[in-house]
């Protein structure tokens, strides 16, 4: 602080003129000053003391209360996924499980909720809520609230533990212990809603445009077999198959037994040919007839007489004569002959028509199974060129079967999957409910109030200073004479 006094004498006794001089002061000087700003000091001590006693006054003791959950690996973490089976069964770790649970938990939806639930004036005084910007709508007083219930709540976790610790501080115990159960409750209730999608409906869409899709390819494989004639398209392959093996083995037979009855037919075709028309019947003589009549009577004598007996005797003797004869070439010349026709021929005729006959049979068999053989055949190339198609259609009915199979089971799944999340949380554990706390947290009152009457006293020496400093006149006789150099001779009091 500069003070403008004018010339300065020096103690010489010459004059030298100087521009500015600092004041010079000691303690009392100071002290003096001070004394003079002691009405500004005490107004604002008195002001500033003041609100902070007042603002201490309102501070009050609250109540922490405090719950637990564990958080396990349950089936909304594991991949399932819609088509296929890639990456299924997939899951994250334990840790950031945990994590998206506590984020979960400390969403605004769920503030919202449990504010709207409880109500808002018995967690809030009405007094506290105050909308700075924008109209007052309940909307805002809600986000008002929402923003107010986040400072007071917390939620966390400790590294490698599966346990969430909650709390929520609140000047009434008992809404602090009902906040928390109430939270848990709506927790429970939010997440299910978000972590298990139901996706039932959108399964059945999928599942019935597959089934339409099936249908349709049934439908052009009902098509396909009518414009080939056939109802089985593999069982008439095979069948055809085995009816050409079966048609090629006959024909095989017949024409093995063709080529033997053709032979046995040229066989009995040569001795017929060869064979004499007629041959001789009979032969007969009066020679032969004696004989005869001779042989007759020798047994007639043969049972009256023995054997030794004379008339035996003679009678076997004219026997031998007349054998004799008739062995002799004029015996046997002599005599009535009989021809005919040859049964021989005959018998051999009746082979030869039997042979022919065979044959004949045999070459209209072979014609018939060789045309069964090229008709069947072009039947079977005829399924050949159509099976690329027909494979087609069965590949595309196969794998829209699986389709419809694979979302029908997950239809089922994810259903039954909603029935339960809608009861039931089967990896979160409820370890420890909000109790009623019965010790409330330090109020701070004293504390406060000593900081604000500490403040107010620096605040007013620091507004007694700078009004000390911005005087431009000397608070005491003995500052002029330190300051001039000179001695004061006498002091006028006004």
């Amino acid at each position: 602080m500069t003070y403008h006094t004018g010339p300065s004498y020096p103690r010489s006794g010459g004059y030298e003129p100087t521009g500015s001089v600092r004041p010079q002061l000691d303690l009392r000087d100071w002290i003096d000053l001070l004394w003079r700003e002691k009405w500004l000091m005490i107004i604002v001590f008195i002001i500033i003391s003041a609100l902070g006693i007042a603002f201490a006054t309102t501070l009050q003791k609250s109540y922490t209360a405090s719950a637990r959950l564990s958080i396990l690996l349950g089936q909304e973490y594991v991949f399932t996924p819609r088509v296929g089976a890639a990456g299924e069964g997939a899951a994250p770790k334990q840790e950031q499980i945990v994590q998206s649970e506590v984020e979960v938990i400390k969403s605004a939806q769920i503030a919202e909720r449990v504010i709207r639930k409880i109500g808002l004036d018995r967690l809030f005084n009405p007094e506290d809520i105050q909308i700075t910007q924008g109209p007052d709508t309940p909307e805002r007083r809600i986000a008002f609230g929402v923003d107010q219930f986040q400072r007071n709540f917390s939620a966390g976790a400790s590294a490698n533990t599966t346990v969430i610790q909650l709390s929520y501080r609140s000047k009434d115990p008992v809404i602090a212990a009902k906040v928390l159960n109430t939270m848990i409750d709506e927790y429970l209730t939010y997440r299910r809603e978000v972590l298990f999608e139901d996706q039932t409906g959108a399964l059945r869409t999928q599942r019935n445009e597959f089934e339409t899709r099936l249908q349709e390819a049934e439908a052009e494989i009902t098509a396909f077999l009518g414009a080939n004639g056939v109802a089985d398209f593999d069982g008439e392959r095979a069948a055809l198959q085995s009816l050409i093996s079966t048609a090629r083995a006959d024909l095989l037979n017949v024409q093995a037994r063709q080529r033997e009855a053709e032979g046995r037919f040229a066989a009995s075709d040569r001795s017929y040919r060869s064979e004499p028309r007629e041959v001789r019947l009979s032969f007969e003589t009066d020679n032969s007839r004696r004989r005869i009549e001779l042989a007759t009577q020798l047994a007639e004598l043969q049972t009256r007489y023995t054997e030794q007996s004379q008339p035996v005797q003679d009678m076997r003797r004219r026997i031998e004569a007349l054998d004799e004869l008739l062995g002799s070439e004029q015996g046997r010349a002599a005599g009535t002959t009989k021809t005919g026709a040859n049964p021989v021929r005959d018998t051999m005729a009746s082979d030869r028509a039997r042979n022919a006959a065979e044959v004949e049979a045999l070459t209209q068999r072979e014609a018939i199974l060789e045309a069964q053989v090229a008709q069947l055949q072009a039947r079977a190339i005829q399924l050949s060129q159509v099976k690329p198609l027909f494979d087609d259609l069965t590949r595309r009915k196969a794998i829209l079967e699986e389709q419809v199979k694979q979302f029908s089971t997950r239809e089922a799944s994810s259903q039954a999957q909603n029935e339960l999340s809608r009861t039931s949380n089967e990896n979160i554990r409820v370890i420890e409910r909000a109790n009623v706390p019965t010790r409330g947290n330090k109020s701070w009152k004293k504390e406060v109030a000593m900081l604000s009457v500490f403040f107010a006293a620096l605040t007013a020496l620091a507004a007694g200073l700078m009004r000390a400093f911005s005087r431009t006149t000397f608070p005491t006789p003995s500052s002029i004479g330190r300051t001039l150099g000179l001695p004061i001779l006498a002091t006028v009091t006004r």
